[in-house]
């Protein structure tokens, strides 16, 4: 269900949503105690829910994404503390044998850069089944490029702040194309809130102005 590759080995799959644009429109009024008077009377109320800064209605959309990128991909992630994670633990499961390769590596730098990832994880393997070494301990060997499994529920609010700071020029491109991803598929269930938030806020003039200066 909506199941999107993203760099060499990643994907994002949105496996489960609770509302959309009718659920942020109904929140929403319930503070005015009115009611719909069309499409384009609530098109115009998200877009003042937005440009105010007035995000608590877009609360009531919660999204569920099962996540597979690279482990320092997945750190920086985690550093947006509004949601819940649950990841798939090297504690006690084995890693398995993928990891990042950067875009557009020399065909000799692309060499050096498979046999040292694969030589971290033949060491790891070996001191898990030949040496008998706890997981937990062999972990520590595996290269940050290696890839890691989380779900992530967000709600819409939170989920437009994580896509404001990861789809920007100062975030590293390999979590920008994560949040790209997302922002492709969260369109397709909230068309209304989602266009808006990015045409006022990603697209901006004011945005763009801002980073030129960082």
């Amino acid at each position: 269900m909506n199941k999107k590759k993203v760099l060499n080995h990643g994907f994002v799959e949105l496996v489960e949503w609770m509302g959309g644009d009718d659920a942020v429109i109904r929140n929403a009024r319930r503070c005015w105690k009115s009611t719909s008077q069309g499409a384009a009377s609530d098109r115009k109320l998200l877009k003042h829910l937005l440009t105010k800064g007035h995000k608590t209605p877009f609360e009531a959309m919660v999204f569920t994404f099962d996540i597979k990128c690279p482990l320092f991909v997945a750190r920086q992630w985690h550093r947006h503390r509004i949601g819940s994670y649950n990841e798939e633990s090297l504690r006690y499961c084995v890693a398995e044998q993928e990891y990042f390769v950067p875009e557009n590596l020399s065909p000799a730098l692309q060499d050096r850069w498979k046999k040292h990832n694969e030589a971290c994880f033949a060491l790891y393997e070996e001191m898990i089944g030949v040496h008998r070494l706890r997981r937990e301990a062999a972990r520590s060997l595996l290269p940050v490029g290696t890839y890691t499994r989380f779900y992530w529920t967000v709600n819409g609010s939170s989920l437009m702040n994580f896509l404001l700071l990861r789809t920007g020029r100062q975030a590293q491109k390999e979590i920008r194309e994560y949040a790209r991803t997302i922002l492709k598929i969260v369109k397709e269930i909230a068309p209304w809130s989602f266009a808006i938030f990015q045409e006022f806020f990603l697209d901006s003039g004011e945005r763009k102005q801002h980073e030129e200066k960082i």
